[in-house]
Order: structure tokens, then sequence, then C-alpha cells
């Protein structure tokens, strides 16, 4: 049984809308809007697990990715941002996660993901031994052997039964 000790989430389109002028980084944009529940699953997650961000975003560094989440209220829960401006790695590559296992002291196995990208999110993570959980509101076709889940509350039962 896999031991979870951190959990990484997916930034745009899981934690924070993405509609928004796309030639700025989202810390410029007039408004950013919060995804319903985000703020709630942070606070819970928060109390039992160190969370942090990872990101494919290649407009936004890290430091424009802590405004945008400072301007969501969400920034007090993240302890870590990973993203691809600055690893040079997407979410699907072995490199992204090996500068994530080697900053956080853990390996794959005690990550769990979770993200709107099926490939992105989910897929590619699983494939480097992270516990990957497809953010799925539209409710799309679940490939087998998939975890999914609509609302992102339903994120908190999937990781303490992952471990």
């Amino acid at each position: 049984m896999r031991k979870i000790r951190f959990v990484c989430l997916d930034w745009g389109s899981t934690l924070m809308s993405e509609a928004g002028p796309q030639d700025l980084p989202m810390c410029q944009w007039p408004q950013v809007r919060v995804i319903d529940g985000a703020r709630e699953l942070l606070a819970a997650l928060a109390a039992e697990y160190p969370l942090c961000i990872a990101s494919n975003a290649s407009l936004s560094r890290r430091g424009e990715i802590e405004q945008a989440l400072a301007r969501g209220d969400l920034l007090q829960y993240i302890s870590q941002v990973f993203c691809f401006s600055e690893i040079g790695a997407q979410k699907s590559e072995r490199a992204f996660w090996e500068v994530v296992t080697r900053t956080l002291g853990c390996s794959t196995s005690e990550i769990a993901m979770l993200g709107d990208s099926l490939e992105q999110d989910v897929l590619g993570p699983a494939s480097h031994g992270v516990f990957a959980v497809w953010f799925n509101p539209q409710a799309a076709a679940v490939p087998p052997g998939t975890q999914a889940i609509r609302r992102l509350e339903d994120f908190i039962p999937l990781l303490r039964d992952a471990g």
C-alpha cells in the first residue's frame, strides 16, 4: 500500500479559471476566478498534507503563479510551486517529476496529483508512479483504470483510500 505524503494540484482549470486574456500572465488579469470548491478543498487537504502546484503554464513563472494564487486567496495553502516555465519539462515527462521528488525528498509513489488534463495531469504522471486523479467536471468518458471525480471535494475520499 502506498503512503501519500504530498499532494500536487494543477493550477489552471483545476484551482483557478483560465477564462481571461490569454496573452497575459493570470496575475495581470483584471479579474481572477477560483474554481468552485477549490478553496474548501485546499483548506481540508492542507490540514493533512503539504500542497504543491504542478503546472505546465508557459506564460507564468513561479512568482506570477503565486501572485495569481494570492489574488484568489489560495496561496496560503501552497508550500511549493513547480512549473514548466522554470523546469523546462511538462508533467507528462520524467524530468518534471525528478525535480519534484528531489525538491520534496520523496518518491513519486508518495505523491498524489489532481488535475483537469487527462494526458498531462493523469496519464503522464501515473506513468511515472504518481497516484493521479482526473478532475472531470464535464463527465467525459473515463478510460478504464483511471480515477476520476466531477467535484473537487470528491478528491478527499479517493486520496484517503490511496494511503
